[in-house]
């Protein structure tokens, strides 16, 4: 046999997913490097889920912007969401009074709950959300004002 018909013969072979001397054919192997770098990848990263968390606290200060910026209206709270959220930003939550999160009306209704407490000098009780962030900061889709 000529050496360029090995060569050509070996070729084929690994075409074909064969691989000389080996105990598995090629194509097996391949997809089992893949399996194992997809699991090594998933295990060497870390993996972020979106959560939700509750927060009693004081408002300590409001906040709004003429533009959209931090979702146009925040609050303050003594206690930081970020302890409870990492990807949360710290102190502030915003309403969302641009409208992306909830519509425009129930961003600002949820600020005026927060003036109200901190006018009143209420606590308030805070769900927020990592998941729908205004420029970092979490977004808190209910706010109690609490006696």
């Amino acid at each position: 046999m000529r050496p360029d018909a090995q060569h050509h013969q070996l070729f084929n072979d690994v075409k074909r997913g064969k691989m000389p001397g080996a105990p598995m054919n090629f194509v097996s192997i391949t997809k089992k490097a893949v399996v194992a770098a997809f699991l090594l990848s998933i295990l060497t990263t870390n993996v972020v889920i979106a959560a939700e968390a509750m927060i009693s606290a004081q408002v300590n200060r409001v906040l709004t912007t003429a533009d959209n910026t931090y979702g146009g209206c925040m609050a303050a709270l003594s206690a930081d969401p970020q302890d409870v959220l990492p990807a949360c930003l710290a102190d502030w939550v915003s309403f969302s009074c641009s409208g992306h999160f909830t519509d425009a009306v129930r961003g600002f209704r949820m600020l005026d709950q927060a003036q109200l407490a901190l006018a009143t000098n209420k606590s308030v009780l805070v769900i927020i959300d990592d998941s729908r962030r205004h420029n970092g900061y979490c977004f808190a889709s209910r706010i109690d004002v609490v006696r």
